[in-house]
C-alpha cells in the first residue's frame, strides 16, 4: 500500500494449491500477497485489522525515542476493477523522562483502477489517486510529533507486479517483483523565512514516494515447478523482501530521503493471511534500530461472497 512519514509512524481454513480465489491477487497462476510497507496493485474487498509497529527513532544525543503504531485499512471493489481504500492510523511516540506524544493521522483515500491483467507473463498493472485530508488526525504538538502533515496532499500513483514463471529456470519462477511509484502533489506549498530558513506556514513539499517488494512463493514453486511434499502450512508461506521510499520534489523542504526496509514471512490462506517483518533502516532518517511490524489481513470475497466481499455494483 503511502509516503513513507507516514509509514514510518506507523512503524508498522485453507487454500488448494490450484485454487485461484478471487480476493487474491492473480495474474496467471501467481499469487501476490498482501504487502506490508507498500500498497499492492490488485483491486479486491479486504481490510487490514489491524497492522502493529515498533520502530526506535533516531536522537540527537538522550534516550532513543520509540514509535509505536496501530494501522487500519479498509479495502472495497466498486466495480470488478475499480475500488477504494480508508487508511487511518494511530500512533505513540515515547521517550524516557519525557510525556508520550500520541494521536491519529490524516485520514487518506486512494481510489485503484486495475486496466490491464496479462496471465501469460503474469503482469499485474493499476492505476490509483491517494489522497490525504488535512486535520482529520491529531494536530498541535502531537501532530507535529508523529508527522502529521496540516496541508492535504493528492498522489497520483501507479502500481505492479510482475512474476517470474515465464522465465525457462524453475527455481526462478516462483520470484514476483511488486512496487508502487507516486508523486504528491502538496495543497499547500512550503515557505521559508529568506534569511533564517524557518517555515513561515504549515506547507509541505512535493515529493516522490514509492517501494518495491521481492516474493518467493512457496505454494508456486510446489504448485508450477515441482511438487517436494512440503506441509501444507509451508507451502501457504511466501518470503518476502521489501523497500519503502520517499524523498523531497520541490524547493523549499524540511524532509529527507528515506528508505525503509522490511525482512519477513507471509502466510496467505482463503479468508485471512498473516505477515510479520523485520523493519530496517536504510539510512539515520527512517530509524536507529531494528523494529518490526505485523499484520492481519482478512479477505471478504471469501468470507462474505454474498455481501461485502462481492462489488457495490452488484449489490443492486
Amino acid at each position: 500500500m503511502r509516503p513513507l512519514s507516514l509509514l514510518a509512524s506507523l512503524a508498522v481454513g485453507s487454500l488448494a494449491l490450484s485454487h485461484h480465489a478471487d480476493a487474491h491477487g492473480f495474474a496467471g497462476d501467481h499469487m501476490f500477497i498482501s504487502t506490508l510497507l507498500i500498497d499492492d496493485a490488485n483491486v479486491a474487498d479486504e481490510a487490514s485489522l489491524p497492522t502493529f509497529s515498533y520502530q526506535p527513532q533516531s536522537a540527537d544525543g538522550g534516550p532513543t525515542p520509540n514509535l509505536y503504531g496501530a494501522s487500519f485499512e479498509f479495502d472495497k471493489r466498486i466495480t470488478e476493477n475499480f475500488g477504494f481504500a480508508l487508511n487511518q492510523g494511530y500512533n505513540w511516540l515515547t521517550q524516557p523522562g519525557a510525556k508520550t506524544a500520541n494521536g491519529w493521522q490524516n485520514l487518506v483515500v486512494t481510489l485503484k483502477y486495475k486496466p490491464y491483467v496479462n496471465d501469460r507473463h503474469e503482469i499485474l498493472l493499476s492505476v490509483g489517486v491517494q489522497r490525504e485530508f488535512a486535520r482529520t488526525g491529531a494536530n498541535g504538538s502531537n501532530g507535529a510529533v508523529l508527522d502529521n502533515d496540516d496541508s492535504g496532499s493528492t498522489t497520483p500513483t501507479l502500481y505492479f507486479a510482475k512474476g517470474f514463471g515465464d522465465i525457462p529456470v524453475g527455481w526462478l519462477r516462483p520470484f514476483a517483483l511488486t512496487g508502487e511509484l507516486g508523486y504528491q502533489i502538496a495543497d499547500k506549498k512550503l515557505k521559508v523565512d529568506p534569511v533564517d530558513g524557518t517555515p513561515i506556514n504549515n506547507g509541505i513539499a512535493n515529493g516522490w514516494t514509492g517501494g518495491l517488494s521481492l516474493q518467493y512463493s512457496i505454494r508456486y514453486l510446489s504448485a508450477e515447478v515441482k511438487d517436494y511434499g512440503l506441509p501444507d502450512f509451508v507451502n501457504k508461506l511466501t518470503p518476502v523482501v521489501e523497500l519503502a521510499w520517499s524523498s523531497p520534489a520541490s524547493k523549499p523542504n524540511q524532509d529527507s530521503t528515506q528508505y525503509l526496509w522490511g525482512v519477513g514471512l507471509n502466510y496467505t490462506a482463503t479468508t485471512y493471511a498473516v505477515g510479520v517483518e523485520a523493519l530496517v533502516p536504510g539510512n539515520r532518517d527512517s530509524g536507529s534500530h531494528l523494529g518490526v511490524i505485523a499484520q492481519f489481513h482478512l479477505y471478504f470475497d471469501d468470507l462474505l461472497p454474498h455481501s461485502l466481499g462481492k462489488p457495490i455494483v452488484d449489490w443492486f
